[in-house]
């Protein structure tokens, strides 16, 4: 793609459950242009991203949270490419990387090839998380708040269901042309998407609460009632997910736990 909405994608080899066809990096903008997620420590991945940038001068490389296959390869990548971190501190604290020469927080903007990329905040699948907005291309970097395909997983202890409700809602209200996930395809209807992730999860508590009333008890037991066809290998998130739910409904006051027992009030 030419000119200020250039934009490459670059896969990672690391495919799973809950990564789908493996990590994407984003590429964008030109002269100099920004790295978005530089994915899993993987030689063969990061040599990919080298081959796809060229000789093209790199303003930064960003994270959207912590988590390994996100931002494992950020100092290598660094050290292959000369260019900077940009990430919020704690981000790159609980990577284990060094402190960002361009420490980022909630609400800045800096300037690259392509325009300004703005960092919207973004807790609730980890408390660190963000999103990157490239509004000169009406693009939105979600890296794990939105995937191009099946649901995020919300989980603790990192995982807040309220957060990510609130923090979908503040998404919905961004000017978006597309979704560019950290696994999965590329979302063509953001607005509709957004809406549907907003939808899917006010729908999960639902269950959630009909499975309470119907005398489960515990996570599990919850799990069971709600995923009731789930594969085996999916039961440690399924459970993670009812227990975020469960903890936004106990910090409402419409659930109560008594000696390991989920209750409904009322």
């Amino acid at each position: 793609m030419a000119g200020q909405r250039w934009l490459k994608t670059v896969v990672a080899g690391n495919p799973g459950p809950l990564t789908l066809d493996g990590t994407r990096t984003y590429l964008l903008g030109r002269d100099p242009c920004v790295v978005v997620d530089p994915g899993p420590d993987l030689a063969d991945h990061l040599d990919a991203v080298e081959v796809a940038l060229g000789a093209a001068e790199i303003a930064a490389i960003c994270i959207t949270h912590h988590h390994a296959d996100h931002a494992a390869g950020a100092a290598e990548l660094a050290v292959r490419l000369g260019a900077p971190l940009a990430a919020l501190p704690e981000s790159a604290a609980l990577a284990g990387l060094e402190p960002p020469e361009i420490p980022l927080s909630p609400g800045a903007s800096f300037a690259f090839g392509g325009g300004r990329l703005e960092v919207i905040p973004a807790p609730g699948h980890c408390p660190d998380h963000v999103c990157f907005h490239w509004p000169q291309a009406g693009a939105l970097f979600t890296g794990d708040t939105v995937l191009g395909e099946g649901t995020s997983l919300i989980a603790p202890p990192e995982g807040d269901m309220a957060a990510y409700l609130s923090t979908l809602k503040r998404l919905a209200r961004l000017e978006l042309a597309v979704l560019c996930p950290g696994h999965g395809p590329l979302i063509n209807e953001p607005r509709e998407k957004i809406a549907e992730y907003i939808e899917h999860r006010l729908q999960r508590e639902v269950q959630v609460l009909d499975a309470l009333s119907a005398g489960a008890n515990t996570a599990t037991e919850i799990r069971a009632r709600v995923y009731p066809d789930l594969e085996p290998r999916l039961f440690g998130a399924a459970e993670g997910t009812v227990q975020a739910h469960l903890a936004k409904l106990v910090n409402e006051g419409r659930v109560r736990l008594r000696e390991g027992r989920y209750l409904p009030v009322g």
